[in-house]
């Protein structure tokens, strides 16, 4: 499997966060966010190498008590994907498949990373991602939620954090039964090509009045096809996240 394919993984990984202080140090149920994000991570059978990228000697720390693979990065970047630019060409790595795994996410597992990868691999988009079918109501209307409307043919075309589409005439309470509300979680595979277009594009307006990164993709014409996974996924950016998150694996996982 995957001996045609050339690919490697960054999680980028900013100490400070805006709505959640040092989220990706937090604990969750025995292991730091970040933590959990990176053994998920690390389960992939078509990565060739997976890496941190942090600007932060804390997570540098860290990484050296999990044995995982780093590399220290500036602090100002635009965004993860920015970052992550960085180090692909400090580092010289040349793949044709680069992947952006969000370090909040740590319900991440390798299957979904290699999901992306193939999925990629057999669209004509430059980009993939994951999303889910939002479940409860509370969701569509949570701006730490982002949501995300795609074409026939799967393919994004739009991300928000406010609800899209806009239901008329119902009452909010009832709008998951009335429409499928798809949520987005913070995985990129870009081809090569891609992220190299990516690294060229100033800020898009979108970008910066949403605060979502893919959307300077959009902005410029390039398709990010959309995988939908069937399972619950909980990325932390917000207090309640975390609470989500720790009921989850208590429930579900058991550990």
């Amino acid at each position: 499997m995957g001996k045609d394919i050339s690919a490697v993984g960054f999680i980028p990984a900013r100490l400070q966060s805006t709505r959640l202080e040092r989220k990706l140090l937090i604990d969750l149920c025995g292991k730091p966010v970040l933590q959990r994000t990176w053994e998920g991570a690390k389960e992939s059978k078509l990565l060739q190498r997976l890496m941190i990228a942090t600007d932060s000697e804390e997570i540098v720390k860290l990484c050296k008590k999990i044995g995982a693979d780093f590399v220290l990065t500036p602090m100002d970047f635009a965004s993860g994907t920015d970052r992550i630019i960085w180090a692909y060409k400090y580092l010289g790595l040349d793949a044709d498949f680069i992947l952006n795994i969000q370090g909040d996410e740590p319900f991440v597992e390798g299957e979904l990373i290699d999901r992306l990868i193939l999925g990629l691999k057999g669209s004509e988009a430059g980009v993939s991602t994951l999303v889910s079918k939002i479940e409860e109501n509370g969701e569509i209307f949570d701006s730490s939620v982002v949501k995300v409307v795609c074409s026939a043919d799967g393919n994004a075309l739009y991300f928000s954090r406010s609800p899209i589409p806009f239901i008329r005439d119902s009452e909010k309470e009832l709008w998951h039964i009335k429409f499928s509300f798809y949520k987005h979680i913070g995985i990129y595979c870009f081809r090569r090509e891609a992220l190299e277009t990516f690294s060229k594009l100033p800020q898009g307006e979108l970008e910066i009045a949403e605060k979502l990164e893919q959307l300077r993709l959009l902005e410029n014409g390039i398709r990010i096809h959309c995988i939908e996974i069937d399972r619950k996924m909980v990325g932390i950016d917000t207090a309640g996240d975390l609470e989500k998150a720790k009921k989850l694996i208590q429930s579900s996982y058991g550990k």
